[in-house]
């Protein structure tokens, strides 16, 4: 896979930013050689579905993904999920569709992708990834299904190091093309079989593993479903 800084694309760094995501939508339009957005400490950090994703220096690793080559990609959300597998595979963890990077029953990060223009109007996929690392205490509203690295498995841990080795596993993935590309890897870390999951309609599903595109297969009140990732958030 065509990795954020291929082609001479660059890292960039920051002290402090709202959301990584903001700044890699700016580069985007500025036509700016970047290709990953660095940043030590995120204020107002976002998830999937408007969810808040903060980070303090030190305790998280917070960074976006610019994937010019994948501009216009038909299936852009594979790009995401093999961001997902390059992070699973350098911090040995296993994921919960779409992009819950778990340990045991425990979140330690997500992954958000979307789809941004550039100055030519071309929409990029963009993956914002939060890690957990060295926290040792969460807010009483996540503590009960959050952890760290550094909780899970003790020590202290690089966040520039693991962002590095993320995006050099990224390298060695298949091309995104189709999710029969993705598939044999991911089965190595899915975490997703058996899962609730609540879908847009407000059912509860259960899920039963991932389709041939991707896709959420589950089950509501028996009745087999097929979802895509915007219709369905994990958790009753």
């Amino acid at each position: 896979m065509k990795s954020p800084t291929a082609f001479g694309e660059q890292w960039t760094e920051v002290d402090s930013a709202p959301t990584t995501q903001a700044l890699a939508a700016k580069y985007l339009v500025e036509d700016s050689p970047i290709g990953v957005v660095y940043a030590h400490e995120q204020t107002a950090g976002k998830g999937r579905l408007g969810r808040t994703w903060l980070s303090k220096e030190g305790d998280s690793l917070t960074f976006s993904m610019i994937f010019r080559a994948y501009a216009d990609h038909p299936k852009p959300y594979l790009v995401g999920m093999a961001a997902s597998l390059a992070a699973a595979g350098v911090l040995h963890c296993q994921i919960r569709w779409p992009n819950d990077l778990v340990i045991g029953t425990l979140k330690i990060g997500g992954i958000l992708t979307e789809l941004l223009p550039d100055s030519q109007g071309r929409l990029v996929p963009v993956v914002g990834m939060g890690i957990n690392l060295n926290q040792t205490e969460f807010a009483p509203e996540i503590a009960s299904f959050a952890t760290s690295l550094a909780l899970s498995r003790g020590g202290m841990y690089d966040p520039q190091l693991i962002a590095h080795k993320i995006v050099e596993r990224l390298a060695i993935l298949p091309e995104p093309s189709n999710w029969s590309d993705l598939a044999p890897i991911w089965n190595v870390f899915d975490f997703t079989p058996g899962k609730r999951y609540k879908l847009a309609t407000g059912e509860e599903a259960i899920a039963l593993g991932i389709g041939s595109d991707g896709q959420l297969l589950c089950s509501v009140d028996g009745e087999s479903r097929s979802v895509l990732a915007a219709e369905a958030l994990f958790g009753s």
